[in-house]
């Protein structure tokens, strides 16, 4: 005689239903914090913008997939509670794991932080270099861009701040301070020999001068990609020096016309890849022009589009003193700095942030007397020069 079957019993079905409430409630979370913003996070430092919400024009056009996909892009950037996860996320691999991204960051002595993509071991070390072919084109690009200028009176100059670690390798961790060999050549060494032999294109190398000066004070930030004020600050002064050969009334560029202290700040671009947003900034420094400086307008010129990019920004900078020259400025973010600088030596500076481009509109529009090309090693490292040549029509 067969058994009648058991049933369930009512802890099993109120665990049930809690299994399902659970589930229910993660699942509409994220569309009520969208709605009620619950997530008091602060927003994950991810150095780019967040995708923009996709456009109904572009459906009532017929393009569906590209809806779909601006779609799926603004979702994946703003779905509710996105913040808290991420910090949880990057807190639980710190603890769990001890990841210390080791594949976006380098954890050096004393707490200092340095940026690892790009292959940035390697090109430190100088296991990587710069065939022939690749130097003859930097040659080409920066000729054919002087020599453009020139034939419209206009100077120019290309510049390229140093990389953190070229300037602070005695913070490096030791296993990469034990691993680089004596005498080795970075692809910056490579290019200014070459360039020294074969070209005269003025190269502004500011690594000298920023080795100096961090004997005055640090130059570049612990917890950043970038250097501080000083570092912005000191850079500026060899530019004008640079320039004072060709254009002797240029006004100097002096420290003591500028009020400067330090003061610790929190965060930093290496500090919130690693979620750490919080982190102690030692070396931030704070300049205030001093009374005897003209005061500068600074407004972002919003109709000055890069080729490269649309979304970078670009300023202008006026200068009501007794200044004469005009600039036009190509830089990225170790450019971002110089205005508040530069802008006391030039009557108008045009500032566009990527270091990729070279605009002959804007350039014959402003009629400047220099153009600028600024480049950070890192970028430098891994640019393609035929790319650039290819995107620029010049003849």
């Amino acid at each position: 005689m067969n058994s009648a079957p058991a049933c369930s019993s009512p802890r099993r079905t109120w665990s049930d239903w809690i299994v399902i409430a659970i589930f229910l409630l993660l699942l509409w979370a994220p569309m009520a914090d969208k709605f009620f913003h619950f997530d008091r996070a602060r927003t994950a430092g991810e150095n780019r913008l967040p995708a923009p919400r996709p456009q109904l024009r572009e459906l009532r056009a017929g393009q569906v997939p590209k809806f779909l996909a601006a779609s799926e892009a603004y979702f994946n950037d703003h779905f509710g509670f996105r913040s808290q996860l991420i910090g949880w996320f990057q807190s639980w691999k710190l603890a769990v794991y001890h990841d210390r991204g080791v594949n976006q960051v380098v954890t050096g002595r004393d707490h200092w932080l340095f940026i690892a993509e790009e292959q940035m071991v390697e090109h430190y070390l100088g296991l990587l270099k710069l065939p022939p072919q690749k130097l003859q084109a930097w040659q080409s690009l920066l000729e054919q861009r002087r020599d453009w200028l020139a034939a419209r009176g206009i100077k120019y100059l290309f510049v390229i701040p140093p990389d953190k670690q070229t300037i602070y390798p005695e913070e490096l961790p030791g296993w990469l301070v034990n691993a680089a060999p004596a005498g080795r050549e970075t692809k910056l060494d490579q290019f200014l020999k070459y360039m020294q032999a074969h070209s005269t294109v003025e190269i502004l190398d500011l690594r000298a001068p920023l080795l100096a000066a961090k004997q005055t004070a640090p130059t570049y930030l612990q917890n950043d990609t970038h250097w501080n004020r000083f570092g912005g600050f000191v850079a500026c002064q060899e530019v004008i020096k640079k320039l004072s050969p060709f254009m002797p009334d240029l006004p100097p560029l002096r420290l003591a016309d500028f009020s400067w202290t330090n003061i610790p700040a929190t965060g930093g671009d290496l500090a919130q890849m690693l979620g750490a947003e919080d982190a102690i900034e030692k070396n931030y420094f704070q300049f205030t022009p001093g009374s005897g400086l003209p005061a500068l307008k600074i407004e972002d010129a919003t109709n000055l589009v890069s080729r490269w990019d649309a979304h970078k920004s670009s300023r202008i900078v006026e200068n009501p003193g007794r200044a004469t020259k005009t600039a036009v400025v190509f830089h990225d973010s170790f450019g971002l700095a110089w205005p508040e600088f530069l802008g006391y030596s030039f009557k108008k500076m045009v500032f566009m942030a990527d270091n990729r481009e070279f605009n002959p509109a804007l350039i014959l529009e402003n009629h400047p007397d220099i153009v600028i090309n600024e480049m950070l090693e890192r970028y430098f490292n891994v640019q393609y020069p035929e790319e650039l040549m290819a995107k620029e029509p010049l003849p």
